[in-house]
């Protein structure tokens, strides 16, 4: 039986528009799954940062009230109290239920407050780098009160070797199924997708198509991303003679993005550090092979590689150019699941 429940979400950022494709891309999946799911559930989303302006909207037919934060401490206490007069206001209303925070972090801990105060669950799921030891908030909050998801079985235990307890769940943030004909030529033989920092370790990336054009000199790869190391890389793609082997495409549109996996071969992702790491289930489901560092929620399987160092990265990527490589998609993180187990959480599911 499917349930109305009514949802406070709270979120550092969330999309100022329903184009605004670079804002958490699993979250605005998951809510117009959840929408479409189960249409009796009512979402209210508090942004506390982002958009950098105070306002209310709908997107996607969900209430959104920005309080325009911009990160800025002197903003802190203001938007802190405006989210919790937010849920007041919805309480009166009779349209509070359940609490939901991302990050461990200043949501979570008016996510507790707003909990407390109201007798209500709350939920606060782990987003990526909150669980860090330079996070205060995990010796701040009491976590005995949360309802804790992480997003895989490496972020779980890394939330368990900083703090000694176990998350609650374990729910992934799932992709929907592509539709596209895997038998189109793949004229890309490496794709990187994320942003140009030094966490995302795009040099790797550089250094083994070096070394893979002494085995394929012509071979084609991309970078979509951007970040304030693209120039540095750039560089170091012309000082490698890579220029005609590394094209840099910046931030384009998610859709253009899937379409650009459909034509290439493998996602090379040398990341150093993943919560869950959306791309990798994005890379399958366009029926891309994958080869990462052991982050997020990797795990090797046919289509799957995982390296323990540079050499292995490249390894991998020479075997599987080698080879006669398959496009069947491969969606082993289905968005319904992820909807389904957050409804339970929710209370949506009898």
């Amino acid at each position: 039986m499917k349930n109305g429940k009514n949802i406070l979400l709270l979120t550092p950022g969330f999309p100022k528009d329903e184009n605004d494709y670079l804002c958490i891309p699993p979250l605005q999946d998951f809510l117009v799954k959840l929408k479409k799911s189960f249409p009796a559930v009512n979402i209210t989303v508090a942004a506390f940062q982002y958009p950098f302006i105070k306002s209310s909207y709908k997107w996607n037919d969900i209430p959104v009230f920005s309080f325009g934060g911009r990160n800025s401490k002197l903003e802190k206490l203001f938007v802190w109290d405006s989210a919790i007069t937010l849920a007041k206001y919805l309480r009166w209303k009779n349209q509070l239920d359940v609490v939901h925070s991302l990050w461990f972090g200043e949501c979570a801990f008016i996510g507790n407050r707003i909990s407390s105060r109201f007798n209500i669950k709350h939920i606060c799921t782990l987003m990526g780098q909150d669980v860090s030891s330079k996070n205060f908030y995990l010796k701040l909050l009491n976590k005995e009160k949360l309802t804790i998801v992480s997003l895989s079985k490496n972020q779980s235990e890394l939330f368990k070797k900083l703090t000694g307890q176990n998350v609650t769940e374990e729910i992934f943030w799932g992709v929907n199924d592509q539709q596209f004909d895997y038998y189109n030529k793949r004229e890309i033989d490496l794709l990187g997708v994320g942003s140009l920092i030094s966490l995302k370790n795009y040099s790797a990336f550089i250094k083994v198509v070096q070394r893979l054009k002494k085995d394929f000199p012509s071979i084609r790869t991309m970078i979509i991303g951007d970040g304030k190391l693209r120039k540095k890389l750039m560089q170091k793609t012309i000082d490698y003679g890579l220029e005609n082997n590394i094209e840099f495409a910046g931030n384009i549109s998610r859709p253009k993005v899937f379409k650009i996996m459909q034509k290439s071969k493998i996602l090379l992702h040398p990341s150093l550090f993943e919560g869950s790491g959306l791309v990798f289930a994005e890379a399958l489901a366009n029926g891309k092979s994958v080869v990462s560092f052991n982050v997020g929620y990797a795990s090797e399987n046919e289509k799957w590689f995982i390296a323990k160092n540079e050499d292995e990265l490249y390894n991998h990527c020479k075997n599987l150019l080698n080879k006669n490589l398959s496009f069947k998609p491969m969606n082993i993180f289905p968005i319904e699941e992820t909807v389904n187990r957050y409804a339970k959480l929710y209370g949506l599911l009898n």
